[in-house]
């Protein structure tokens, strides 16, 4: 039986999990390489071992793996560990490494969620109301929305999500990842370098962000169920008059 047209698997998905993978190789290579100089006394080779480092750790974060980011942006972008002296430089490089590495990933994802699609899990989601209605409003402007969304240090995965059911162009979808989050790098790179932030300091801002989101998190769970508690207490008061035996004669 043939699959619906959305269904259909995505061209080329076999040959982006080999690039994929040969990429992750590439950088973890690298990495012993720059490593294994720092070892041999070359202190450089530090700074190397952690942009390295950088790109590989951004090529896995995405909703598999939501790990967080800005932490190792900020520590790469420092003055004690950037691999390029000059402040302008090293900003242009960690955005456009950064963002690439996050274009890596998320394309990846992608193409995981692309091959589950096949099982009926899309066809599923897309006969829902709250698809219909969300994927109306994100075609009013969809490479504006994928630009804003990987801008903004919060997750908003179903935006993601969107554009992978509808089957939103890949380079399209990578060039507007690359563009927000080069965007969003570029700003971290540049507040690491000017604040001269240590160790020590973005560990503790990056701390901060984690327990923002959590908050944010809590706060719309909470909410999310005082919301619905009204309507249980009714349902339940109604259950139990319901089950209370009549005084009628």
């Amino acid at each position: 039986m043939n699959l619906p047209r959305a269904e259909k698997p995505l061209p080329h998905s076999r040959a982006w999990f080999v690039l994929y993978l040969l990429w992750l190789g590439g950088l973890a290579a690298l990495s012993i390489y720059f490593f294994q100089r720092y070892d041999g006394g070359d202190g450089a080779g530090m700074r190397g071992w952690l942009l390295a480092l950088m790109c590989f750790y951004l090529s896995l974060c995405n909703v598999m793996f939501p790990l967080p980011t800005s932490w190792i942006v900020l520590l790469a972008a420092s003055s004690e560990f950037g691999v390029v002296a000059d402040p302008l430089r090293r900003i242009a490089l960690i955005a456009v490494a950064g963002g690439l590495s996050t274009v890596m990933a998320n394309l990846n994802e992608y193409h995981v969620l692309g091959v589950l699609m096949r099982y009926g899990v899309g066809e599923r989601i897309r006969a829902s109301r709250v698809y219909a209605w969300a994927i109306r409003w994100f075609n009013v402007s969809p490479f504006r929305t994928l630009l804003l969304v990987s801008f903004v240090p919060i997750p908003i995965d179903a935006v993601r999500w969107l554009a992978i059911l509808r089957r939103y162009p890949r380079l399209r979808f990578a060039a507007a990842y690359f563009a927000g989050r080069c965007a969003r790098y570029a700003l971290l790179a540049g507040l690491s370098v000017q604040l001269r932030l240590t160790p020590v300091q973005i560990v503790i801002i990056q701390i901060a962000i984690v327990l923002l989101l959590a908050a944010r998190l809590l706060y719309a769970a909470l909410g999310g169920l005082l919301r619905r508690r009204p309507g249980v207490d009714r349902r339940v008061a109604l259950d139990a008059s319901s089950a209370a035996p009549s005084t009628r004669t």
